[in-house]
């Protein structure tokens, strides 16, 4: 079951808290011939690499430990975020995308490096940096146990690994001659970088423009004026014509979509809360996460095996003590059951411009249900905006978007589905089901829904 979880999701990484400062920052830089090298960056798609401050400036509010971040402009793009308290520093080049870059004829690699520092260990799928997997690991058995968790997903351009692990299939290259390869720099910077430059861009452009004016003034003090008597003749009012408003552009399903991050922590934190409640005579039933809410219920148990028979007030005494006064409890009139609900009122919606055709996308969907153990269902969907009329006629400017609907269940939880989650841009997720009477690998333990847009 292990192997198949990470045959989907990828490599799952401490936490920061687990780690000292000191640990952390010697996890974040190597030094390769006496160049530091910035590692262990959390990697997302770019939507928008015309525009990406905006894109990286709300990134980095969600994560607040955030305050660097490099740009990797490719058929993927994709921007890396940095924080200086893992020793990152503004200028440091960025060793995945090296290594990236210079192996650019590959899109999908997978690689361990010995380094004085510990092993380096580097996955690129389509193109695009694995989040999370850009990490310095400090012994070879973390290193082992992060690579070959990655084999379980078939189709590797290359692997790369060191030259006594004896891998079929991979080859030995030292870090030093990859390196060499590359062509494209990407560096750690400031968000508010580009903004100085601008800024000293338009302040030069200004000082030409005002020389030029003093010269030009200058000119024309110095040169003979000759007057004319001049006809003056009536001005006419020009006819005042209104601009046409261009129609504004109805925005598309995936430019406001509810941040899965939040979303998952929120159903997370909640029905784990409500799964630790000890209310005695009283079953907690499935908790059901939308994006604007939870829901669940307690149903009383036999009072006969009861010396006190459960009572309503014992649910609300547990929620008190358990300072969950976010939950609104309704009572079911013959006092056998209750309804709670949790309101979602802060998850940002953000936008998630589809990656994928959708011919790319189903073979995605399929490479991965056919690589794991999992019950993965999908299907082809579409969706009118705005829908056909009453009378069956089109509206004017209506557009027809494809999606992939997908379900899925398994024992594992939320944040071991992120990974699986970001893989796609403009994916959806809109329901999330807890069972807490399951047994730990109970397959029907969680289940997941939401839609995939393609490009």
């Amino acid at each position: 079951m292990t192997d198949e979880r990470d045959a989907l999701i990828g490599t799952t990484q401490p936490t920061e808290n687990q780690f000292s400062p000191t640990e952390m920052v010697e996890r974040g830089t190597v030094v390769i011939k006496k160049v530091k090298y910035a590692v262990g960056l959390i990697w997302q798609p770019l939507q928008d690499p015309d525009n990406p401050s905006p894109e990286i400036r709300e990134a980095m509010e969600t994560d607040a430990d955030s305050d660097l971040y490099c740009l990797r402009i490719t058929a993927s793009p994709q921007y890396g975020l940095g924080r200086k308290s893992m020793g990152h520093r503004t200028g440091e080049l960025s060793l995945a995308a090296t290594i990236a870059s210079a192996l650019s004829d590959k899109t999908s690699i997978c690689a361990v490096f010995k380094v004085d520092e510990g092993w380096y260990f580097v996955a690129v799928r389509n193109d695009l940096i694995l989040s999370e997997n850009d990490v310095l690991f400090k012994t070879q058995e973390e290193a082992e146990n992060a690579f070959y968790r990655m084999m379980s997903v078939p189709d590797w351009d290359v692997k790369i690994v060191p030259p006594d692990w004896n891998v079929d299939g991979a080859i030995t290259k030292p870090i030093e001659s990859i390196i060499r390869e590359s062509r494209v720099r990407v560096r750690l910077e400031e968000l508010g970088a580009r903004k100085k430059n601008q800024i000293l861009l338009v302040i030069g452009i200004a000082l030409v423009i005002a020389l030029l004016s003093f010269v030009y003034s200058m000119f024309t003090v110095f040169t003979p004026v000759i007057q004319q008597e001049e006809k003056i003749e009536p001005i006419a009012i020009p006819e005042i014509i209104k601009p046409v408003e261009p129609t504004p552009e109805k925005p598309k399903p995936w430019e406001k979509i509810p941040d899965i991050k939040t979303f998952s922590n929120k159903c997370w934190n909640n029905a784990y809360q409500l799964k630790t409640l000890n209310i005695p005579g009283w079953a907690l039933g499935i908790v059901t996460c939308t994006t604007s809410g939870l829901t669940t219920s307690w149903s009383r148990g036999s009072s006969d095996i009861w010396t006190n028979p459960p009572r309503i007030r014992w649910i609300k005494a547990a929620l008190n003590e358990y300072k969950m006064t976010n939950v609104n409890i309704q009572i079911n009139k013959d006092g056998a059951s209750a309804k709670g609900s949790v309101s979602f009122y802060d998850i940002p919606l953000i936008a998630s411009v589809p990656l994928y055709t959708e011919q790319q996308l189903w073979e995605e969907l399929t490479d991965i249900k056919q690589a794991v153990n999992l019950s993965i269902e999908f299907q082809r969907k579409t969706v009118l905006d705005p829908p056909d009329n009453p009378d069956g006629s089109k509206p004017e400017h209506q557009q027809e978007y494809v999606y992939y609907l997908f379900s899925i269940t398994s024992s594992y939880t939320p944040f071991e589905w992120l990974t699986f989650f970001s893989k796609f841009p403009g994916l959806e997720l809109t329901k999330i089901e807890f069972n807490p009477l399951s047994e730990p690998d109970d397959p029907n333990k969680w289940k997941y829904e939401g839609r995939i847009y393609a490009k």
